[in-house]
């Protein structure tokens, strides 16, 4: 039975337990805001989901699924909930994790991390309500001239403020656990990586707030215009940013998944180390590649911001890719005898659904460091910058590699927090595995479509005029795989939900944690 106290808290009580998993204290106000943050983020998902198959079946031409106003509205609602809602939930549970279950402390302020919870809850459902209402169809980019409803930027607002507090929160729980000496040494390597996301998300955070506010009060009337070329920049320095938190986010679930399921790490703590301050010193600049087709800008700032420093990201990422697999191989090849160059593969339990969601998560997420390559060349972008080939890539690394690392993930984290065994460990590898493949085939397809010259984010399939007859293929082909990775991702709902409600009760770390290695 694992360990219980009660520590008194300023006239209230919070419990803490050690985790049967990791020997850890887990105390029970970081527990439930972990949990709360998490459920919140599979909710995100499963509208994302659900939005994106309105997407995907519209845009397939046999089935044309929505009218072009409700179109809108769900292209709108699925880049908010995918790129925004789902990701930056389950980061904050990530944050909360980091900063005190992993550090054997308690939060900083509880108080103030439910206050960020219930804003950034508020400002979710705001954004959700004013989109499907048909008040803010403006896609996820929301380009001025095109304008929302206010409230649809008082949601953005509220959701931001939310997330900020959440990185406060975060920063002074990591200075008050070193002040008590809860842990000694350097930060675990799962705590420095989300340190890096959070370093990204506050330039984030603050570029949304300077490209929203002056939205907010154009679309209120109180200002007669907005600089289009301004909003763009500041809106990318939220929009690209924060996809670069996704990624370091998902490089640390892909340790935290090599770390629970094989009892690995990093060979070298310094390479790892150094390859998360790249991604901060980088990743900045690289939004200078969505202004590659605009006038406005200078083609030496294009180059060096769009470009090299694109290319450059590819640099972290090989690392991180070769710091898992090598701390996997190291530990697999010292624990077992293996025979021959890939012997140590066999050792691997490939059923384990942790594992399917790292393989597929490192697979498409190399194919969109490739697709990524093209998109940043200056010649390349020119020709398939209004393509299904944009989807495509961003499929590839946000949905495909980023999703299905938090997936994998949270196979693990949602069974150790709640000490209920994962429901239907054979059924969650299903899901895994099928939503790797749909991603997978859906991504290619959106690509192929792409490089046939299909336009991205229209309704009209006919495009104003008579569509060259071979663009209806892979676009038909496109909605099939959606469809499979959208089973997968509500298998992956259904089995988080029955987890927390009728998991099996145990303390046994090897029923919450299962061995990914035979």
């Amino acid at each position: 039975m694992a360990y219980v106290e009660r520590i008194p808290l300023a006239g209230a009580s919070e419990t803490v337990r050690d985790c049967p998993v990791t020997g850890l204290r887990v105390w029970s106000g970081a527990q439930a805001l972990t949990l709360a943050n998490a459920v919140a983020a599979v909710l995100a998902l499963a509208l994302g989901g659900l939005f994106a198959m309105g997407v995907a079946f519209t845009r397939a031409p046999s089935v044309e699924l929505l009218g072009s106003d409700s179109f809108y509205a769900t292209l709108t609602a699925h880049g908010v909930a995918a790129l925004i809602l789902w990701p930056i939930f389950f980061e904050v549970a990530a944050i909360v994790f980091a900063s005190s279950i992993l550090l054997n402390a308690r939060v900083w302020s509880m108080a103030l991390g439910w206050l960020s919870f219930a804003l950034m809850v508020a400002g979710a459902v705001i954004l959700l309500v004013v989109i499907l209402t048909g008040n803010a169809s403006v896609m996820f980019t929301a380009y001025v001239p095109l304008i929302a409803d206010q409230a649809f930027y008082l949601g953005y607002l509220i959701f931001a403020v939310g997330a900020l507090l959440a990185i406060v929160n975060f920063c002074m729980s990591i200075v008050k656990a070193r002040a008590e000496g809860t842990f000694s040494g350097s930060l675990p390597v799962i705590t420095y990586g989300v340190a890096c996301a959070a370093i990204l998300a506050l330039f984030s955070i603050l570029s949304g707030l300077v490209a929203l506010i002056p939205a907010w009060l154009y679309s209120n009337g109180w200002i007669d215009s907005v600089e289009p070329i301004v909003y763009r920049t500041w809106f990318w320095g939220l929009g690209h940013t924060l996809q670069y938190v996704n990624v370091v986010a998902m490089v640390v679930c892909w340790y935290g998944i090599v770390a629970f399921g094989f009892g690995a790490g990093p060979v070298n703590q310094k390479f790892t180390r150094i390859a998360f301050i790249l991604y901060v010193l980088i990743a900045l600049p690289v939004l200078g590649h969505h202004f590659l087709v605009d006038p406005s800008l200078g083609t030496g700032v294009k180059w060096v911001g769009g470009t090299g420093m694109g290319i450059a990201l590819g640099i972290p990422s090989l690392m991180h890719g070769l710091a898992i697999m090598g701390g996997t191989e190291a530990k697999i090849r010292h624990s077992f005898s293996t025979k021959g160059l890939f012997g140590w593969l066999g050792r691997i339990r490939w059923s384990d659904p942790a594992v399917a969601c790292l393989t597929g998560s490192l697979l498409i997420f190399a194919f969109g460091g490739w697709s990524g390559t093209v998109q940043t060349t200056l010649q390349l972008n020119m020709v398939t910058h209004n393509t299904m080939s944009i989807p495509g890539h961003l499929h590839q690394t946000v949905v495909g590699g980023m999703t299905i690392a938090f997936m994998g993930f949270a196979f693990y984290l949602v069974p150790m927090l709640v000490r209920r065994a994962l429901w239907m460990p054979k059924l969650a590898s299903f899901a895994a595995w099928a939503y790797v493949i749909g991603m997978l085939f859906a991504t290619s397809f959106q690509t192929w479509a792409g490089a046939l010259g299909v336009p991205r984010r229209t309704w009209d399939q006919s495009y104003g005029g008579e569509a060259p007859g071979n663009w209806d293929l892979p676009m038909n082909l496109n909605g099939i795989a959606a469809g499979v990775a959208g089973l997968g991702g509500a298998l992956f709902i259904v089995i988080m939900v029955a987890t927390l409600l009728i998991g099996k009760r145990t303390d046994d770390p090897a029923e919450l944690v299962p061995s990914a290695l035979k």
